[in-house]
């Protein structure tokens, strides 16, 4: 944010509109639609029953916080919004806001921004615009890296854990021989290739859509060589048996069993639980994995003003509530996250937590697209056809490339 007379004017609209909201008839409550960004269900809804209760105090507006699940939460939302019956506000990660803009369910919130206590950090702020307009109000920010088992690597006498391509593949068979895969990666059509495919997809150079988003560019050069490091490594038995058909999950999280060496996109989260399994004198949290370029994902979560709520100035009044940088530093703490402004790291945060902070600046949003979720879903059975051996990664990508060109260029 610019500092000066647009600011001000936005903080003083702001401030009337707060004021209309907190002194005007309350009526039918403002509605919330969080997901359990805190992962303890009683933290959580002690959490947010504190900010509906300190809201409410505030504004005299009655707030109806409801904590919905992660699973069906677009389906849900979706058939909300065509029976018009949607929330006021609701949280978003990044990559879903272009496709509610694109279908008109959105409205901009640069005037809430601009009023904000504390400054975004400029790569939050522009995960968050569409045709240089913001809507979303972030609260946190996350990030994703590599996480090492250091016992099995020194166990295949490996003492210098790989941080390149290059060093992966001159690994890969020494574990191997010692019957542990040197990567765990969930193949599923069911997982998201925010945390699998795409990742190594940035880190070769690539991208999923054209700079004008009218075609897909993964199929090029880029994709075609981070496809092929996926099939070279399951080739020399450097990733999981069931890679292909293999899901995520914490409680049979590869790293943390022994059953892989390494996981190149883990959230904090899931480190921790593997420092509870194996120890942290064995569990190394890294930097990145690097080819051509080191990069990593990492979204911030958002809350968005829905066209067609009906009480529009004390939803604004909400997010207006919901920047306090003492709210969403409270939130940070609670679920682990980091907060969405430039220095993101607190001082009191343990070594695992700054050795997240440390992937941040290499953290990518991701590729913006209103058909993004769609593209996902239909290059999925590709990648996995390629890891199956059922076709070449030249053959996987142009097959996928074809079926997407053919959705965008439909409109």
């Amino acid at each position: 944010m610019r500092p000066g007379s647009t600011k001000a004017a936005a903080v003083l609209v702001l401030t009337a509109a707060s004021l209309a909201a907190c002194g005007g008839d309350s009526g039918d409550a403002v509605t919330l639609w969080m997901n359990p960004v805190i992962d303890d269900q009683a933290q959580s809804r002690a959490f947010w029953q504190k900010v509906e209760s300190g809201f409410e105090r505030e504004c005299g507006v009655d707030l109806d916080i409801e904590l919905e699940p992660w699973a069906g939460r677009e389906e849900k939302l979706g058939a909300a919004l065509m029976a018009g019956d949607g929330p006021d506000v609701v949280l978003l990660q990044s990559d879903m806001i272009p496709q509610y803009v694109a279908e008109k369910t959105l409205q901009p919130v640069d005037d809430v921004l601009a009023g904000s206590e504390r400054a975004y950090s400029p790569p939050v702020l522009d995960a968050l615009r569409v045709a240089g307009q913001s809507y979303g109000v972030p609260l946190y920010r996350t990030v994703t890296t590599t996480v090492y088992n250091r016992k099995l690597f020194a166990d295949a006498g490996i003492t210098r854990l790989p941080r390149t391509w290059d060093e992966v593949e001159a690994d890969a068979p020494k574990l191997a021989a010692r019957g542990v895969p040197i990567v765990d990666y969930s193949g599923s059509t069911e997982e998201p290739l925010n945390l699998t495919f795409y990742p190594l997809l940035w880190q070769a150079g690539g991208h999923v859509f054209t700079a004008d988003g009218t075609k897909s560019a993964f199929a090029g050069a880029q994709g075609v060589s981070a496809l092929k490091f996926l099939v070279g490594l399951e080739a020399v038995h450097g990733l999981p048996d069931d890679v292909a058909t293999k899901r995520s999950g914490v409680a049979e999280d590869a790293v943390a069993t022994g059953r892989a060496a390494m996981s190149p996109a883990m959230t904090e989260a899931a480190a921790r639980n593997v420092i509870a399994a194996i120890g942290a004198q064995n569990t190394v949290v890294g930097a990145p994995l690097r080819d051509r370029s080191e990069v990593t994902f990492g979204t911030p979560g958002a809350v968005s003003l829905l066209r067609g709520t009906k009480k529009p100035a004390e939803a604004r009044e909400l997010l207006a509530y919901l920047t306090s940088p003492e709210l969403v530093g409270e939130l940070c703490a609670d679920s682990g996250f980091f907060p969405p402004w430039p220095d993101a790291s607190p001082p009191a945060g343990d070594d695992v937590h700054r050795s997240f902070a440390r992937a941040l600046p290499f953290a990518s949003a991701g590729d913006a697209h209103p058909q993004a979720r769609k593209v996902m879903g239909l290059l999925a059975p590709h990648l996995q056809a390629a890891l199956l051996g059922e076709k070449t990664p030249e053959a996987a990508l142009a097959d996928a490339a074809e079926e997407v060109d053919a959705l965008l260029g439909s409109g």
